[in-house]
């Protein structure tokens, strides 16, 4: 299939079928091929999406090894196919989140099947052993979590190693499952960007994953280490919309936890130097028994650190807040 596509040429209205829209877009499935998502751009005039930019996502598969590839595509929703209208970028193609990634879960007399994105860890609390509600989300324990955040790293690192910055890593933007392992898989890849490029979209963070240390939230591969300690601490210890506490590098992790875990988000999350993703793979290479055992439900503890506004679980519309564009 080729790099790009001419929408009028290349896409069939009548085989659309609308399934989703967030801020920047439509998602559309087709009914003919079921594998296929097309993502479509709302059009901005002051800031329209880079087809520069995506071509360039595109083509970081082009440099990788087969072995590189299948990694990177059994952990990401990578753009595939650019499709372009009279010359401006419209959308993309992109292949479906496997079914693996979604769940039953919701109200007892309405339950629908959802994505098991990363709110549902670090926001477990609210939802585990609720009588009004029906979940078949998969209930890992604290090793199993681990493995999912051992998982992240590896993608981040691979990434990294191919000078992508991710940018915008959220809890909704990360989705996991426990079939047939533990494994996480990044979403909304248009997100991501080439270092030194400007991106697709006019770049963005989600409220609450924000690197207090970027100048005018220009994110970059250290601003993704910050949000990967973030995500490794509020998933472990549940802590909602929590920031680590200052001394968590000094506390004992809970049974099943690599030794290395508060360490490792404590300098993600400080100010000082940073770990690398790679530091992180190596800090996380303990292995775990309890890893391979089946999910429970966890018994942590959030920790008291700081606290930034609630969410919900239920992959709520999140509020975008542009930043400039930056390396």
């Amino acid at each position: 299939m080729p790099a790009t596509i001419e929408y009028t040429t290349g896409i069939d209205n009548n085989l659309l079928e609308q399934i989703n829209q967030g801020g920047e877009g439509r998602i559309f499935e087709f009914v003919n091929d079921q594998a296929t998502i097309y993502k479509e751009f709302f059009f901005s005039s002051r800031h329209p999406p880079n087809l520069t930019a995506l071509q360039q996502l595109i083509s970081v598969m082009e440099s990788c090894s087969e072995k590189e590839r299948a990694y990177i595509e059994s952990r990401t929703v990578w753009p595939r196919v650019a499709v372009t209208d009279r010359g401006r970028l419209r959308g993309y193609l992109m292949k479906r989140v496997p079914a693996q990634f979604f769940r039953l879960y919701g109200l007892r007399n309405r339950p629908r099947n959802v994505l098991c994105d990363w709110n549902y860890l670090s926001m477990r609390d609210r939802y585990e052993n609720n009588p009004r509600l029906v979940s078949e989300i998969p209930k890992p324990n604290a090793a199993q979590t681990s493995a999912l955040i051992a998982d992240l790293a590896r993608t981040v690192q691979e990434l990294h190693r191919h000078d992508v910055i991710v940018g915008d890593m959220s809890g909704q933007n990360l989705v996991w499952t426990d079939q047939p392992s533990w494994h996480v898989m990044l979403i909304d890849c248009d997100s991501f960007r080439k270092r030194g490029s400007t991106g697709v979209n006019y770049p963005k963070e989600t409220p609450d994953w924000e690197d207090p240390v970027v100048q005018q939230g220009q994110t970059n591969q250290q601003s993704d280490i910050y949000k990967l300690g973030v995500a490794a601490y509020r998933a472990v210890w549940a802590a909602t919309t929590h920031l680590p506490p200052s001394d968590l590098a000094d506390r004992p992790p809970p049974a099943g936890v690599p030794a290395a875990l508060p360490s490792l988000i404590a300098q993600s999350t400080g100010t000082g130097d940073r770990p690398s993703a790679a530091e992180w793979v190596q800090g996380l290479a303990e292995p775990s028994a309890a890893a391979s055992a089946p999910a429970t439900p966890s018994q942590t503890t959030p920790l008291a650190g700081k606290r930034s506004t609630p969410a919900s679980p239920q992959r709520p519309t999140i509020r975008m807040r542009p930043n400039s564009p930056g390396d």
